[in-house]
């Protein structure tokens, strides 16, 4: 098979955990003799990084959508590397204009969903509105503006949802979603084509190997920001450091420079926490015993795949659909109601205190995300390609 993966932007493994199992399933791809080809839309969020990826780049020429010379580029690739299946990693967004004009030239197309629908209009409030970023009566009046205009902005960011969905959905083959749990989004937002949705985690890139000696560590791994809400995290631990001496938070990541003077804030006085800005997160996810996640929305939150491959208890917000694909409250982590701050320290506390209990989850959790070995996740991907590939033939 000749496969097209179709991005806005390419990833880099060492910039996050999608560039992680995206690299590690392509390579699996072409272990199984699969030939794997990279498009990029160079739109203005693209970034050009340096790394040596393992599948040939190609970048289109313009960075207007849907210009001749990108679409004749694009058809030229497609025509080129003799392509036989189209997979557009942007089914969430406006770039999907283009990669599914393969239709024209009669090459089948699955649509990637890395974020589920309803994170762009849920939790707005949590995102736009209740955030600040700092204290001044500019910032505080911009949020009483927020505040005022909240309807009208959660309804204007529905309809735009919708209508995009409504124009991406009839138009491609299949919909691959993260999560089962995100079809009733789907339904709802454009119903008729429940035929065409699958559902495929991502993959857990790290294979397996002997667990290290847990430290009496707590680790956050995050792009800092209103959507990550490393304040939160930061709170929380605040709440309880002092009754921890012996444990310390471990916080990996960056951000503007406004988040980490909060942060820095919020954290006054705590000595048991660190910061270490932006660094390789495995090294501290194998030493770590437990890996929080304080998240408004999500798509596949590697960092907790990641982390409970290396024997981390995770504990996370269930707001965001595969929250319970991943982690079965008391079996092999905790999951807390949106936004239970209360309640998300309360079962920090005891995964603090009771060993044992921790002890048991972290072995659940080693053992429960073997599913989401790069075999695995690459067997559902072969069965949607053979199912495209005997469509294409019948409609032939």
């Amino acid at each position: 098979m000749r496969l097209a993966f179709c991005y806005i932007t390419p990833f880099h493994p060492n910039k996050g955990g999608i560039g992680r199992a995206t690299d590690a399933l392509t390579r699996e791809f072409q272990h199984r003799g699969h030939e794997v080809f990279y498009l990029i839309y160079p739109s203005g969020m693209t970034i050009r990084h340096e790394y040596d990826y393992p599948a040939p780049l190609e970048y289109l020429p313009s960075e207007e959508l849907l210009s001749e010379a990108n679409i004749t580029s694009y058809f030229n690739f497609l025509k080129k590397n003799r392509i036989d299946i189209v997979i557009n990693q942007s089914g969430n967004f406006d770039d999907s204009r283009l990669w599914l004009k393969c239709k024209e030239i009669g090459i089948p197309v699955v649509s990637v969903l890395h974020t589920y629908p309803s994170n762009a209009y849920k939790y707005i409030w949590q995102l736009i509105v209740e955030p600040l970023r700092d204290t001044t009566l500019k910032e505080q009046a911009k949020r009483v503006a927020r505040m005022i205009l909240y309807p009208r902005i959660k309804h204007k960011s529905l309809t735009s949802v919708r209508k995009e969905f409504e124009r991406m959905v009839p138009e491609t083959d299949l919909i691959c979603a993260l999560s089962s749990n995100s079809f009733r989004e789907l339904d709802a937002l454009c119903p008729g084509y429940s035929s065409k949705y699958r559902f495929i985690p991502n993959p857990n890139p790290y294979p397996r190997q002997p667990l290290r000696q847990k430290k009496k560590q707590i680790l956050f791994v995050a792009l800092f920001g209103n959507v990550k809400r490393e304040d939160w995290m930061a709170r929380i631990w605040a709440k309880i450091a002092a009754d921890y001496p012996d444990w310390k938070l471990i916080m990996v990541g960056y951000g503007p420079e406004g988040r980490l003077k909060r942060l820095n804030k919020i954290l006054k006085g705590v000595s048991n926490v660190e910061l270490v800005g932006f660094a390789e997160s495995k090294p501290y996810q194998e030493e770590s015993a437990i890996v929080c996640l304080t998240s408004v929305s999500e798509g596949w939150p590697m960092v907790l795949i990641e982390g409970m491959q290396c024997g981390c208890v995770p504990i996370a917000y269930n707001s965001f659909a595969s929250a319970s694909d991943i982690i079965q409250p008391g079996f092999n982590g905790e999951l807390i109601d949106p936004f239970d701050e209360q309640k998300y320290v309360d079962l920090l506390r005891h995964l603090i205190e009771d060993d044992e209990y921790r002890q048991q989850l972290a072995a659940n959790a080693e053992e429960s995300v073997r599913k989401f070995e790069i075999t695995n996740v690459a067997d559902r991907w072969e069965d949607l390609f053979d199912e495209l590939i005997k469509r294409k033939k019948h409609v032939e």
